[in-house]
């Protein structure tokens, strides 16, 4: 039977500034705090870039005609897909047009692997070989966090909803450390909190035991390097080397310990499954991110639903009047989104953006470890890898949420309307790229960096036009 989406966050005082936050973000406490929009924009200006980086990623694209905003930039509505973000438009910033050209570089692969592994790195295959695909890395979030990491105990935070688990993990397709180097994001829950927060189990002297039996192991490993290295050619050498920095650092997050922030509460209900129950899942793990990043655990993290190929969205049947996928029509969501646009496809897209609107209630409803807003503080982006799930890597759908200078704004970089666009969109290019975008965002971080990735020759340089005001 179809079932709501669960929320494990427990109901707050009604009397609350969490509550009124959580009641629709800055919007519903604007009566209530005169010129509060205003402060905001000063404090932004004042401070000289955001402390943390988010990336939310849902997949298979939109549909465009339900997503574009209503109107023009000048005088806009939120469409229905968008309708979720109504408490956040003024720390809003919507780009539309924003086209990945990386795959034209590349000689191989099918159209998700060009997709997945060029989107956040910005940059083609490492080697255009069909039988040692992977990206190019690092992708856009590991550049950032090896700037801004700090000594947070963990150098970035990841978690995929949905998917394939090993152990509580699964392997990101598309953000990646460096290249060949996938991130493996948490995907169960209980794993996830346990890993970040301790284990509520155990009493503090169990706690440093276990510290320091994973400390051990860690120094035995370091120690088996030495002996390998010497068997290696240079090649070999090099990559031993990344890996035993990594393993170095794994070694310093464990022996430093966690869990001096309070650990989110939930109970899950009975038959959960990690791997299926999107709708339980994913307010989980945004109260699990919001609050590490509240702790200053780690300033970078990224969120991704990994379920785009065949799943049931049961909890949306009673929106959508009857099932998602017509089974009788198409094997799975994946095939079904590739008859882009099929009735039903919109209310999936509405919810992984009513998943974002959660993620960025709780931000907003948190103070960082310095007493500032979490969420005025940070640099939240969503994308999705394509604009239509028939495999099209133009105007790929872009928002950006918290410290953006001037928020309530849309910046349209598409050369057509919408309708138009969802009949034919698939080959025209606005002359915007997703190296511009990503360019900005290390602006926005402090850098100076001219290009990010390798962009297409002929296409624009330097950060996308107008993106932070």
């Amino acid at each position: 039977m179809p079932r709501r989406p669960f929320s494990p966050a427990p109901m707050p005082s009604p009397f609350s500034r969490r509550a009124l936050l959580r009641a629709g973000g800055a919007a519903a406490l604007a009566p209530l705090l005169p010129g509060a929009f205003e402060r905001r924009a000063r404090a932004q200006e004042a401070r000289p870039g955001p402390k943390r980086l988010v990336i939310v990623h849902a997949p298979q694209g939109t549909v465009m005609e339900q997503f574009v905003p209503l109107g023009d930039p000048s005088a806009w509505e939120l469409s229905f897909i968008l309708e979720p973000l109504a408490g956040f438009r003024d720390r809003m910033v919507i780009a539309t047009g924003v086209d990945n050209r990386v795959p034209e570089l590349n000689t191989v692969g099918n159209a998700h692997q060009n997709a997945d592994f060029t989107q956040y790195a910005a940059r083609p295959f490492s080697i255009q070989d069909s039988a040692a695909i992977t990206c190019g890395g690092p992708t856009i979030d590991q550049v950032i966090a090896s700037r801004i990491a700090g000594d947070t105990p963990f150098g970035r935070l990841d978690f995929g909803v949905g998917g394939a688990s090993s152990a509580g993990f699964a392997t990101s397709p598309r953000f990646f450390a460096g290249m060949a180097d996938p991130v493996t994001p948490f995907n169960d829950p209980e794993v996830a909190l346990n890993r970040i927060f301790g284990d509520g189990t155990l009493s503090e002297a169990d706690l440093w035991a276990q510290r320091a039996r994973r400390g051990a192991a860690l120094d035995a490993v370091i120690d088996s390097f030495g002996g390998l290295r010497r068997e290696l050619d240079a090649d070999g050498r090099e990559r031993l080397d990344a890996h035993l920095d990594k393993v170095r650092s794994l070694e310093a997050r464990v022996r430093a310990g966690v869990g001096a922030c309070s650990r989110p509460a939930f109970s899950l209900p009975g038959g959960y499954s990690a791997v299926d129950d999107d709708d339980v899942t994913a307010p989980i793990l945004n109260d699990i991110l919001a609050t590490a990043l509240s702790c200053d655990y780690a300033r970078v993290a990224t969120l991704d639903f990994f379920n785009g190929h065949d799943h049931a969205f049961p909890w949306l049947w009673a929106d959508n009047g009857g099932m998602i996928v017509d089974t009788s029509l198409w094997d799975n969501w994946h095939a079904m989104v590739h008859a882009d646009f099929q009735p039903g496809m919109e209310w999936v897209y509405r919810w992984y953006l009513e998943m974002l609107a959660d993620l960025l209630t709780r931000m907003d409803g948190m103070l960082d470890a310095d007493g500032e807003n979490l969420l005025d503080t940070s640099l939240v982006l969503f994308m999705s890898e394509f604009s239509s799930g028939r495999h099209w890597n133009t105007a790929l759908p872009t928002l950006l949420f918290g410290d953006v200078g001037a928020g309530g704004r849309w910046l349209n970089f598409l050369t057509m309307d919408a309708a138009t666009f969802q009949d034919r969109g698939g080959y025209e290019y606005s002359g915007v790229t997703t190296n511009q975008l990503f360019t900005s965002i290390l602006h926005r971080f402090g850098g100076d960096d001219e290009t990010f990735g390798q962009p297409l020759d002929g296409t624009p340089l330097g950060p996308l036009p107008g993106l932070f005001g």
